[in-house]
């Protein structure tokens, strides 16, 4: 057969081959494609080897491929066995590509990012760490090849440089993904896709690695002066109205950032003066109730002139649909003048904290119970939340008037 005569094949209603010798032939299918075909036998068995698809793959090349299969038949091993192990080498080159620890410690974050587990910051900073201290070493390794010493290395790296806090953190973060992918796979019924078999996190002593935890502490302001001065510096920024709004409300809340940016209209209950905040918005992960102030009051409606249409309170500058970006209270805070060892916004929370506990009657248990602080354990904390809620409206406005008095 010539390349003249491959070309004049022509289609009929039933399939039909022509042979070109040694085993190799052409099939012509109805639809007019033309496949080449090794037909051998080995082991004596019929057995039969697909070489590709004409004109993609022309005469030559058939011969070419017909050639290098009858060298490895002639050699005691049959060409279809060969292919399949090449094919099967090729798909775990693959999957091992696939499934670096760069690979799927960045989809795993991305995926929390996304679902809203983790805040916009807790992201930055764990990929940061990561490029900086995982990705270099360990980023092109297989999720289960990852030692336990490979993990040891790693983070102590960091916490030699004196970054102990940063190298705990990195730890956590690693064990957490870890835990993750493998309980994926057992959710798979035994059909393991990352071949974990152990979190290599697991066996490790973190705090004789690395070193006892230390305590952080936020910095903050709590003189009268101090406080007053922070106050009229919020009324006279002159940045984005929504900016100023969510600094006013968290000065008169003391929330975590992230429950300020993420507050949802559907949270506010203005006939009852409360604000219900879902437990999975929440560091301890418990529904949280915080009376609103008479202050408070004014400012939400206020604000629900500008955004009552919108899911946030705070939407983002770009869409009504997102809420505020992850900096933007912090980035406030800093053109107002303040350092980061001066103040930052969780400082808020430790700023009520002191006051609340040097200048008003209210209990260390009450005031701790209203900064969503474990108080007893999960049955006594659930009981005191509402046990103690009359106290905490009293002591919400408390707050509220402090900061009306202190300012004016």
């Amino acid at each position: 057969m010539n390349n003249t005569e491959l070309k004049a094949l022509k289609p009929r209603d039933k399939q039909y081959s022509v042979a070109d010798g040694d085993g190799l032939s052409v099939q012509v299918k109805p639809t007019g494609s033309k496949l080449w075909r090794y037909r051998y036998r080995y082991d004596g068995k019929q057995q039969m080897l697909s070489l590709g698809s004409y004109p993609d793959v022309s005469l030559a090349d058939a011969r070419v491929k017909l050639a290098a299969a009858r060298t490895i038949l002639a050699g005691g091993t049959n060409p279809s066995t060969v292919r399949k192990d090449a094919k099967a080498v090729k798909v775990a080159a693959t999957v091992a590509k696939v499934h670096t620890l760069e690979i799927l410690t960045r989809a795993e974050l991305e995926q929390r990012l996304k679902d809203e587990k983790i805040s916009e910051a807790h992201y930055t900073r764990t990929l940061n760490s990561f490029i900086k201290d995982v990705y270099p070493t360990l980023g092109d390794t297989h999720i289960a090849d990852v030692t336990i010493e490979d993990i040891a290395i790693a983070v102590s790296t960091v916490a030699e440089r004196g970054a102990v806090e940063s190298s705990r953190k990195l730890f956590y973060a690693l064990g957490k993904i870890y835990r993750t992918l493998i309980t994926k796979d057992l959710k798979n019924k035994g059909a393991k896709k990352y071949n974990l078999t152990k979190n290599p996190c697991g066996d490790i002593d973190i705090s004789t690695l690395v070193g006892a935890e230390s305590k952080t502490h936020y910095p903050t302001i709590t003189d009268d002066a101090g406080v007053k001065a922070l106050l009229l510096n919020i009324d006279a920024y002159t940045g984005d109205y929504m900016v100023v709004m969510a600094l006013k409300v968290l000065s008169h809340t003391f929330l975590r950032s992230y429950n300020i940016r993420h507050a949802e209209w559907s949270e506010i209950d203005f006939k009852d003066k409360l604000w219900r905040i879902d437990g999975s918005k929440m560091k301890r992960k418990q529904d949280f109730i915080l009376p609103l102030s008479k202050q408070m009051i004014v400012l939400l409606k206020e604000l629900e002139k500008v955004s009552g249409d919108a899911r946030y309170l705070f939407p983002s500058f770009k869409s009504k649909t997102t809420p505020l970006s992850d900096g933007t209270l912090l980035g406030a805070i800093r053109r107002m003048g303040y350092t980061t060892d001066e103040f930052v916004p969780h400082g808020f929370r430790s700023m009520f904290s002191t006051i609340a506990n040097e200048k008003s009657k209210f209990s260390l248990e009450i005031i701790d119970t209203q900064l969503a602080h474990s108080v007893g354990n999960s049955v006594s904390q659930a009981y005191n939340r509402a046990k103690y809620l009359d106290e905490r409206k009293k002591l919400m406005q408390w707050w509220s008037d402090y900061l009306d008095g202190v300012k004016s």
